[in-house]
């Protein structure tokens, strides 16, 4: 020990002399260069905070984050920053669908269909949204290999036996016999991964395997009854996982739903549900069962029912988030409507009946307080001209609804991130220090007339900017 002591203050010395005569020191690493900041100058900020529009604003990017968003006093512009200047134009929150169907496999691939379509929506200021209910794992691999798309966020869809296994049973018909599958099986053949519920199962477990597949909450679908609704919810809860669910998820009520905790329903016409007691509920196993029942009672006069007003009463009081999907159901009226020969059918009475009762029982959400996520059930398959649109949904809102346009723009940016929650919705939706750099630069003012969210100039995702013409053309994906 004596030793090594003595010989500590030698090398020491020896150090400085080295370095007194010339000795090179060890290299310091080069500091990190700093990067540019984005300064978007001029425009009319809507933030989605709740705050009045600021004219002549200044909202600063960097990497993929705001900076600041505010007056010009408020936001100093960098020196060397890159100016966008958007004098005359409107600046809003990136926009969210919190409901939409992306991922269809036909012929065993997903083909251009997915990748078209997202770039469609991002050059519709839409950068956020949420699947309810494919494939997550499949869906989300095949999102990260995309060049542009919005982010995109999964749910796991969960359903009981019966949805799974309710028999192969046949229909005889003059052309033979009809076997009608189970709906799971269906779902199955487009890709989809429903994951099984029993009343026995592990909770924990479909919890852990949504999250392993990447899902960032449930998607509660059918065949579930208020007891694992309500071990479900809890379960995922306790994992920091949002649960949505059908209106009605066939024999659980909304009522039911709201009761164990639920953050969420979709599907307005599924109020009608409150109408039956939970014996017929249960009794209504296959979706024909469903609609009957539904064109049976969904009138515009029930939608002011006291068990129905009740169930919204519920929510309302709950904090439990409603999507109506109201442009789905208008797209297939208009389909009918379209129709040269016209064949009375149970689909077209229950989709008329659904679109009538679905209206009015938005309006009474409305009046009674429930919080409203503009959620379109847009798909990313088939005819462009047959899929439900974000804009369509606000539109309703708006037009049909009552929404003032200023409404109707939260229902589709910051009540829709809560809609999603978890940490991904506490990251989007308006436009602060800290969030992630999601903007919709207009040409027109949205506030004046919810219509001008057609005039997109360029959209932000990420800090990354993109323009519509060249998402539409292909250019992105060079």
């Amino acid at each position: 020990m004596a030793r090594s002591s003595a010989v500590t203050p030698v090398i020491t010395t020896l150090g400085l002399l080295a370095v007194a005569c010339g000795g090179s020191t060890p290299p310091r690493p080069e500091p990190a260069p700093v990067a540019k900041s984005t300064a978007i100058v001029g425009a009319t900020l809507w933030d989605g905070t709740g705050r009045a529009p600021v004219p002549n604003a200044v909202t600063l990017v960097r990497n993929d984050r705001i900076l600041c968003a505010g007056a010009a006093g408020e936001c100093i512009v960098p020196a060397g920053s890159r100016v966008i200047d958007a004098r005359g134009r409107y600046l809003i929150p990136g926009l969210i669908d919190s409901h939409v169907h992306l991922l269809f496999i036909t012929r065993g691939s997903a083909g251009e269909e997915l990748g078209l379509d997202l770039r469609d929506l991002l050059a519709q200021g839409i950068t956020t949204v949420r699947d309810m209910g494919t494939d997550p794992a499949g869906l989300l691999s095949r999102v990260r290999s995309l060049h542009a798309a919005p982010r995109v966020h999964a749910m796991q869809l969960v359903a009981g036996r019966r949805f799974f296994f309710n028999g192969f049973h046949g229909t005889p018909t003059a052309r033979g016999t009809i076997y009608r599958q189970p709906p799971a099986m269906a779902m199955q053949q487009l890709g989809w991964n429903p994951i099984q519920f029993d009343p026995e199962s592990d909770a924990e477990a479909v919890v852990a395997q949504a999250r392993e597949a990447g899902a960032m909450g449930l998607k509660l679908y059918a065949q579930l009854d208020s007891g694992s609704v309500r071990r479900l919810t809890q379960a995922a809860h306790r994992a920091g996982m949002p649960v949505w669910g059908h209106a009605w998820v066939q024999p659980a009520s909304v009522m039911e739903q709201v009761t164990g905790s639920q953050d969420g329903v979709v599907h307005a016409a599924g109020l009608a549900g409150e109408l039956f007691t939970v014996e017929d509920r249960d009794t209504l196993v296959r979706d024909g069962d469903l609609q009957a029942a539904t064109a049976a009672v969904a009138t515009v006069g029930a939608a002011h029912d006291p068990r129905v007003l009740a169930a919204l009463d519920s929510m309302a009081r709950k904090g439990t988030m409603f999507e109506p999907t109201l442009d789905a159901v208008r797209h297939s009226v208009a389909s009918y409507d379209a129709k040269l020969r016209h064949i009375p059918s149970l689909q077209e009475e229950y989709v008329r009946s659904a679109s009538r009762f679905g209206m009015e029982v938005t309006r009474e959400a409305v009046r009674r307080g429930v919080s409203i996520s503009a959620g379109s059930d847009h798909v990313a398959y088939g005819p462009a001209s047959d899929r439900a649109t974000l804009f369509g949904e606000l539109r309703l809102l708006v037009d049909s609804i009552g929404l003032s346009p200023t409404a109707a723009l939260l229902a589709a940016t910051r009540d829709a991130a809560r809609a999603i929650g978890g940490q991904p919705g506490r990251q989007v939706g308006t436009i602060q220090k800290g969030r992630y750099a999601d903007l919709v630069l207009l040409a027109k003012n949205p506030l004046d007339d919810i219509g001008n969210l057609e005039y997109v100039e360029l959209v932000m995702v990420g800090g990354k900017v993109w323009r519509p013409g060249q998402l539409r053309s292909g250019i992105a994906m060079r």
